[in-house]
């Protein structure tokens, strides 16, 4: 008999843990020109899209759990709803979860879906959930914990960082920063501007760029193609490198690889003593200086 009622309350418990609620709201700020908009939530997604010149309209999806001892959620959730974590001061909105209210935020997540102006300037972070941003021309800084991050048709100067995810950013109109500790790196650019890609771990791949470069990945490959009108930097701790150039470019190359070959298709003037580990030369006569290491992989440039 004890055993049977030790077993129902094992069922039971997790049960009643499990309790959660859920509701929507949705606001409508009416702004000018080019807004600066902050969204940043815990856990959940963020989605941002360009919509009216002149409104910035915010959907949150909310979540909440009782969790082993908390508060009602049905309740928490009609008190978020009523009063959603939004402020606007001018062309200024934030949308954060504030520090005040942190117990009536606890066990709870919320998804975000944002139509903004164009002309946005827009910081994004979740702790732990996916990000898309497309058609924002304003600088665009992104961020999550634990998740991907894909943006499109993005303005210049903007920053992705992800702690464990991939990046995927293409049609960025510019310079870019793109780092993450534990993902693959895919880059495409649409204009000018210098670019830098960092990951702990995964493969690394741009394409477009015209500027300065430093791209670096601990264990990956990296691949790059653009042209270098100042000095690239490309290195992996255990990877290929493999950087295409346009016909008429004109730099310095540095290329060493500990334990794989190297090999350039390209006219190059050599110098120093021939090494099937260690190339350099100019090529076109010469020009921005590129560098291209890895401990143990080839190294092609084309």
């Amino acid at each position: 008999m004890n055993l049977r009622i030790v077993l129902a309350f094992s069922v039971v418990l997790p049960t009643t843990a499990a309790l959660a609620a859920e509701g929507t709201f949705d606001k409508t700020l009416m702004v000018s020109g080019a807004p600066s908009v902050s969204v940043s939530t815990g856990s959940g997604y963020i989605h941002v899209y360009p919509g009216s010149d002149s409104q910035v309209h915010i959907v949150g999806h909310v979540h909440a759990t009782n969790g082993w001892f908390g508060s009602d959620a049905d309740a928490r959730v009609r008190k978020i709803v009523a009063s959603p974590p939004i402020v606007q001061s001018g062309n200024t909105i934030t949308v954060s979860t504030p520090r005040s209210d942190s117990d009536l935020f606890r066990n709870t997540s919320i998804d975000y879906d944002v139509t903004t102006p164009r002309a946005t300037t827009l910081k994004a972070h979740t702790g732990s959930g996916g990000m898309e941003i497309g058609g924002i021309q304003g600088t665009v800084t992104a961020g999550t914990g634990s998740g991907p991050i894909h943006v499109d048709n993005i303005g210049a100067n903007s920053r992705f960082e992800t702690g464990s995810g991939s990046i995927k950013a293409t049609n960025v109109h510019g310079a870019a920063n793109v780092q993450t500790g534990s993902g693959s790196i895919e880059l495409s650019l649409s204009a000018p501007g210098d670019v830098r890609a960092q990951t702990g771990s995964g493969s690394i791949h741009i394409d477009g760029v015209s500027g300065g470069l430093r791209a670096g990945s601990g264990s990956g490959s990296i691949e790059v193609s653009g042209n270098p009108t100042s000095e690239w930097r490309a290195g992996s701790g255990s990877g290929s490198i493999h950087l295409q150039t346009s016909p008429d470019a004109h730099f310095n190359l540095n290329a060493e690889t500990g334990s794989g070959s190297i090999h350039t298709d390209r006219p190059i003037v050599m110098q120093g003593n021939l090494n099937s580990h260690h190339v350099t030369g100019a090529v076109n006569g010469g020009g921005p200086t590129v560098r291209a290491s890895t401990g143990s992989g080839s190294i092609r440039i084309h």
